[in-house]
């Protein structure tokens, strides 16, 4: 039997770490993220960004995808051709969910095209210290992050894009991939 004593000072480890995880800010490295792709592939980032400048689009709702979009359609028209650059849509769904995550990613791939299957990372996990890390205030949001070669932010934005916005992603991209 688990003495009260442990458990009380794992509860307060817990609640530490969480207390005092803050918001990413530009120049920090982008936390651990672990999960599939819709091409099967089991991968963590930023471990698999490293090395290209990637753009990771981060949702908490399913009705985030024309905000999704907004971002995505005019990056992969300018980028996509480009061998170092990386863009990864990210799905942060409870693991609550996990029991039918099989379900859900066959959802997902009848409904994106195999070519983007690739580009399409789903997590399956606690949520919180998330939350915290990219300052969600708004889950119906996403949230995205330019990451360098080494995998720090160079850009944060959420919601949907806006031209000036687009236009100093864009701008920084380019820095970075000549860079």
């Amino acid at each position: 039997m688990v003495k009260p004593a442990v458990v009380f000072l794992m509860l307060c480890l817990l609640l530490t770490h969480v207390l005092f995880a803050q918001k990413l800010q530009i120049g920090e490295s982008f936390p651990e993220i672990t999960g599939e792709l819709l091409s099967y592939k089991k991968i963590t980032i930023p471990e698999h960004c490293k090395g290209k400048v990637s753009i990771l689009i981060v949702a908490f709702k399913r009705g985030t995808q024309p905000q999704i979009d907004s971002w995505t359609t005019p990056l992969m028209q300018e980028f996509s051709n480009n061998s170092d650059f990386r863009f990864l849509e990210i799905p942060m769904i409870s693991n609550f969910y996990s029991w039918i995550s099989g379900y859900i990613d066959n959802g997902m791939r009848g409904g994106i095209v195999e070519s983007m299957h690739k580009n399409v990372m789903t997590y399956y996990g606690p949520l919180d210290t998330y939350f915290t890390y990219f300052g969600v205030e708004d889950k119906k949001l996403c949230y995205l992050f330019l990451l360098d070669r080494e995998g720090k932010i160079q850009f944060l934005a959420n919601g949907e894009s806006s031209s000036e916005q687009l236009a100093i992603l864009f701008q920084k991209v380019k820095i970075l991939l000549n860079s």
